[in-house]
Protein backbone atom coordinates (compact mmCIF):
# COMPACT_ATOMS: atom_id res chain seq x y z
CA UNK A 1 0.00 0.00 0.00
CA UNK A 2 1.35 3.23 -0.97
CA UNK A 3 1.85 6.09 1.33
CA UNK A 4 1.93 8.80 -1.11
CA UNK A 5 -1.87 9.96 -1.56
CA UNK A 6 -2.78 12.60 -4.21
CA UNK A 7 -5.60 14.99 -4.64
CA UNK A 8 -7.13 15.51 -7.84
CA UNK A 9 -6.89 18.73 -9.68
CA UNK A 10 -10.54 19.21 -10.08
CA UNK A 11 -10.36 19.72 -6.20
CA UNK A 12 -7.04 21.26 -5.68
CA UNK A 13 -8.78 24.31 -8.40
CA UNK A 14 -11.63 24.46 -6.43
CA UNK A 15 -9.43 24.63 -3.09
CA UNK A 16 -7.34 27.46 -4.80
CA UNK A 17 -11.13 28.99 -6.02
CA UNK A 18 -12.67 29.06 -2.39
CA UNK A 19 -8.95 30.91 -1.31
CA UNK A 20 -8.95 33.09 -3.62
CA UNK A 21 -12.27 34.55 -2.55
CA UNK A 22 -11.71 33.89 0.91
CA UNK A 23 -10.58 37.73 1.23
CA UNK A 24 -13.41 39.38 0.28
CA UNK A 25 -15.50 37.58 2.49
CA UNK A 26 -15.71 39.70 5.82
CA UNK A 27 -14.34 42.69 4.71
CA UNK A 28 -15.55 45.84 6.03
CA UNK A 29 -17.69 48.14 3.84
CA UNK A 30 -16.53 52.05 3.53
CA UNK A 31 -19.17 54.11 4.96
CA UNK A 32 -19.80 55.79 1.40
CA UNK A 33 -20.83 52.13 0.60
CA UNK A 34 -24.17 52.22 2.41
CA UNK A 35 -24.79 55.63 3.13
CA UNK A 36 -27.71 55.25 0.62
CA UNK A 37 -29.79 52.98 2.80
CA UNK A 38 -28.69 54.86 5.88
CA UNK A 39 -29.90 58.30 4.46
CA UNK A 40 -33.98 57.22 3.86
CA UNK A 41 -34.47 60.24 2.29
CA UNK A 42 -34.56 58.67 -1.32
CA UNK A 43 -36.91 56.25 -0.12
CA UNK A 44 -40.06 59.05 -0.62
CA UNK A 45 -39.23 58.78 -4.26
CA UNK A 46 -39.16 55.60 -4.58
CA UNK A 47 -41.23 53.01 -6.15
CA UNK A 48 -42.91 49.99 -4.79
CA UNK A 49 -43.05 46.42 -6.91
CA UNK A 50 -44.30 43.67 -5.29
CA UNK A 51 -43.08 39.82 -5.89
CA UNK A 52 -44.41 36.83 -4.74
CA UNK A 53 -42.63 33.99 -5.64
CA UNK A 54 -42.24 29.71 -4.79
CA UNK A 55 -39.72 28.58 -2.58
CA UNK A 56 -39.32 25.49 -0.73
CA UNK A 57 -43.05 24.68 -0.51
CA UNK A 58 -44.38 28.37 0.34
CA UNK A 59 -44.35 31.76 -1.34
CA UNK A 60 -42.37 33.96 -0.12
CA UNK A 61 -43.93 37.92 -0.73
CA UNK A 62 -41.10 40.71 -0.65
CA UNK A 63 -41.54 44.36 -1.44
CA UNK A 64 -38.86 46.26 -3.87
CA UNK A 65 -38.38 49.66 -3.07
CA UNK A 66 -36.72 51.53 -5.96
CA UNK A 67 -35.95 55.18 -6.83
CA UNK A 68 -37.76 56.46 -10.05
CA UNK A 69 -35.20 58.50 -11.14
CA UNK A 70 -32.56 55.79 -10.51
CA UNK A 71 -33.91 52.47 -10.80
CA UNK A 72 -30.61 50.67 -10.11
CA UNK A 73 -30.61 52.45 -6.41
CA UNK A 74 -33.01 49.53 -4.90
CA UNK A 75 -33.95 48.12 -1.37
CA UNK A 76 -35.04 44.34 -1.34
CA UNK A 77 -37.30 43.66 1.72
CA UNK A 78 -38.58 40.31 2.99
CA UNK A 79 -42.23 40.69 4.09
CA UNK A 80 -43.55 37.44 5.22
CA UNK A 81 -44.19 33.48 3.72
CA UNK A 82 -47.44 31.95 2.97
CA UNK A 83 -48.46 28.77 1.99
CA UNK A 84 -51.05 29.58 -0.44
CA UNK A 85 -50.52 31.37 -3.80
CA UNK A 86 -53.80 33.21 -3.44
CA UNK A 87 -53.02 34.17 -0.12
CA UNK A 88 -49.59 35.57 -0.88
CA UNK A 89 -50.97 37.02 -4.52
CA UNK A 90 -53.33 39.27 -1.66
CA UNK A 91 -50.76 39.77 0.64
CA UNK A 92 -48.71 41.87 -1.68
CA UNK A 93 -51.29 43.51 -3.31
CA UNK A 94 -52.32 44.96 -0.01
CA UNK A 95 -48.57 45.25 1.19
CA UNK A 96 -47.82 47.28 -2.03
CA UNK A 97 -50.86 49.68 -1.29
CA UNK A 98 -49.90 50.60 2.15
CA UNK A 99 -46.22 50.73 0.84
CA UNK A 100 -46.84 53.30 -2.24
CA UNK A 101 -49.10 55.92 -0.45
CA UNK A 102 -48.02 58.89 -2.20
CA UNK A 103 -49.77 62.17 -2.65
CA UNK A 104 -48.29 63.11 -6.05
CA UNK A 105 -49.86 59.83 -7.26
CA UNK A 106 -48.09 55.93 -7.51
CA UNK A 107 -44.41 56.60 -9.02
CA UNK A 108 -43.45 53.54 -11.43
CA UNK A 109 -40.31 52.12 -12.57
CA UNK A 110 -39.92 50.69 -16.37
CA UNK A 111 -37.51 48.07 -17.80
CA UNK A 112 -36.77 50.56 -20.54
CA UNK A 113 -35.05 52.89 -17.17
CA UNK A 114 -33.04 50.16 -17.01
CA UNK A 115 -31.21 50.56 -20.20
CA UNK A 116 -30.54 47.50 -20.40
CA UNK A 117 -28.08 46.17 -23.49
CA UNK A 118 -28.30 42.32 -24.64
CA UNK A 119 -25.04 41.78 -26.22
Amino acid sequence: MSSNKKISDVVLTEMFRLLNNEKHVGQIADASDLLFIKDGNWLKDAAVIDMVFARKGAWDVCLVFAHYKNPLQFIIRNITRCFSENKANATAFYMKKDAAKDRRGILEVSIKDLNICNN
